[in-house]
């Protein structure tokens, strides 16, 4: 277990609440985030990855009372997205767990996978907020369409606009990517599940975040405890981070009822692209030993998190002067 001396319980309570703001209002649990934070702080990469979903578990039980209470909340395919993620979060922990013999090697895994998933989900999210409404709604049409035109037995209803069933195994299919994230990554799987509600499925950006990270807690609580019977998680540590991130989440979540969809995809396309950028910025002073990028990717991270999560604030406040 590492040592904790005042500065960086600090760091971790304030991270935390920053972290709890975008993870209320995007739906994700925030891993992305935090496992970088951890390893740069000095937490071996198996370590990072267990604390880092230990506190995504408890800021996920606050978020998803939140979201339903906002009425965000499509329980059950959240409830079908959970327990399908449980053999993608074992399948993706035994990963760490095989890999962890090598420090170096595992470092390089997750940090890789996290560059090359947040860069394309970025570029996505990015394009498709900037694109003109013709052409996005002909897009999604083809996209829906094409996802639609599977209807494998049995089929479900779910909370979106059009109220169409879809089948069950697409949210199966979901829920497993999900987990596998949540595994190896040390992530939630939201910056992958909500893509996937909104443009998949065809939920409202609102409703995707409160399903998502709804979805997220049982993988979370599964791959909490996977990994801390191999010994990855450090508990103080997460009760630091949840002590911010517990009031964090539930001022995110108020937000996503004053926020355009528009304004959310570039949003999120963008907390992906700076997280990615500190990432890449961090694998190439290690592999080059360059520690002026270790400050850069340090620097990256803490802007776009608090640029992001202060925005997120502020609407949260217009909005309750106004009602």
């Amino acid at each position: 277990m590492l040592v904790l001396d005042l500065s960086i319980s600090l760091c971790l309570i304030i991270m935390g609440f920053f972290v709890g703001v975008l993870s209320g209002f995007f739906g994700f649990g925030g891993g992305f985030i935090l496992t970088p934070l951890l390893i740069s702080l000095g937490f071996p990469a198996n370590v990072a990855v267990g604390t880092s979903v230990t506190e995504i578990f408890m800021s996920s039980i606050i978020a998803s009372l939140k979201h339903k209470r906002l009425g965000n909340l499509d329980a059950k395919a959240g409830l079908i997205v959970a327990l399908s993620s449980i053999p993608g979060t074992e399948f993706g922990a035994q990963i760490i767990e095989h890999l962890k013999t090598n420090i170096q090697r595992v470092n390089f895994a997750v940090s890789l996978s996290y560059i090359l998933i947040l860069v394309l989900i970025s570029m996505y999210m990015i394009r498709e907020s900037l694109i003109s409404n013709r052409e996005k709604s002909l897009e999604k049409k083809t996209l829906r369409f094409r996802i639609n035109r599977l209807k494998i037995p049995p089929l479900i209803a779910v909370s979106r606009q059009d109220a169409k069933p879809i089948s069950l195994w697409m949210l199966v299919a979901i829920g497993f990517i999900g987990g596998l994230s949540a595994g190896f990554l040390g992530a939630g799987g939201g910056f992958i599940l909500v893509p996937l509600l909104i443009y998949a499925v065809g939920y409202a950006p609102s409703v995707a975040a409160g399903t998502c990270i709804f979805g997220i807690l049982i993988s979370c609580v599964y791959a909490s405890l996977t990994h801390a019977l191999k010994g990855n998680v450090d508990l103080i540590s997460a009760i630091l981070i949840f002590t911010g991130s517990s009031i964090g989440v539930q001022i995110g979540a108020s937000a996503t009822k004053r926020v355009k969809e528009k304004s959310f995809k570039m949003a999120f396309g963008l907390c992906l692209g700076f997280i990615s950028l500190s990432v890449m910025a961090k694998l190439i002073s290690s592999l080059y030993e360059m520690s002026a990028l270790t400050v850069f990717s340090q620097i990256i991270i803490f802007s776009a998190l608090f640029t992001l999560a202060s925005l997120i604030i502020l609407l949260s406040m217009r909005g309750a002067v106004k009602s």
